[in-house]
């Protein structure tokens, strides 16, 4: 499960121009057919699908990908299932564009088809959809190749309801290097960052230590929570890390300390918090 929310009326067409490429289905078959899946023809379209099968050698029907898109966006799994008893294939673009419409009934029936609901489909901006993904079985910790999971977006852009309903789905607050994608918020990121703690988040695990991650962002410096809100001078957040217990001793990829790395992007307020940290002085957080 990974979100573009909007509603069906409210949301463009993805789905654009049909064109005629050389020695594939007619252009005129797919105009047709997309005119009468937004009229809500269905018998038609079926009697149209059949004759072109029958009656063409150079029908293709991975050329209705525009219907099926459309379809998918009006929530019609009659016209759905019409295309794959045809032969066309299910593909998880038509889960993203399904979630992005909110069309709940053509995402069941892609699931029902075999789709994988943890395939990335970003969900995280849309509770509604976040909710009907979860109960549907959606994994909120599921990772990529690298270290990151829906709820690692979750954290870094979703509301905090939509946060709330996923930690509740789910089992194991240790992968997806939330709080380093928490730092990064807009907006509310103490908040979160002390939900993501109570909960049991790692404070001092840098990026580094998940070699798969490491492989792809090697380029980058990769350290702890503390580092990223260093780096990005996020001086309230490195205050609020280091009253949580947040060890500016630890090293990132490139050997630097959270106060080494904030010296040299010239971070000088966070140097000053941090160094006041090392002579003793207890961090004060002002919510």
């Amino acid at each position: 499960m990974n979100v573009q929310p909007a509603s069906s009326s409210a949301s463009p067409s993805i789905w654009g121009e049909i064109y005629q490429i050389p020695g594939r289905t007619s252009r005129d078959i797919l105009l047709r057919a997309r005119e009468l899946c937004l009229n809500g023809d269905f018998q038609q379209f079926c009697d149209l699908l059949d004759s072109a099968q029958s009656s063409s050698e150079n029908f293709h029907i991975d050329d209705f990908g525009i219907i099926m898109g459309q379809a998918v966006e009006q929530d019609n799994v009659d016209f759905m299932r019409a295309l794959m008893d045809h032969g066309f294939p299910t593909h998880s673009i038509y889960a993203r564009s399904a979630t992005r419409c909110r069309s709940k009934n053509a995402l069941a029936f892609l699931i029902e088809k075999g789709l994988d609901i943890n395939e990335p489909i970003i969900a995280i901006e849309n509770e509604e959809m976040v909710s009907w993904l979860l109960d549907h079985g959606a994994d909120p910790n599921k990772r990529t190749f690298i270290d990151v999971s829906p709820l690692s977006w979750a954290v870094e852009r979703a509301p905090i309801s939509t946060i709330r309903l996923m930690l509740d789905y789910c089992q194991n607050i240790q992968p997806g290097q939330l709080l380093h994608h928490a730092v990064q918020r807009d907006a509310d990121t103490i908040e979160v960052l002390e939900m993501l703690i109570q909960k049991g988040a790692p404070l001092n695990t840098p990026v580094h230590e998940d070699l798969p991650t490491f492989s792809v962002l090697c380029f980058m410096s990769l350290g702890t929570p503390l580092h990223r809100a260093s780096e990005l001078g996020r001086v309230d957040v490195v205050r609020y890390l280091l009253s949580k217990g947040a060890d500016q001793d630890v090293r990132d990829s490139r050997g630097l300390t959270a106060i080494e790395l904030a010296a040299r992007l010239n971070q000088q307020a966070v140097v000053e918090v941090l160094q006041r940290r090392e002579s003793g002085e207890n961090p004060v957080h002002h919510p």
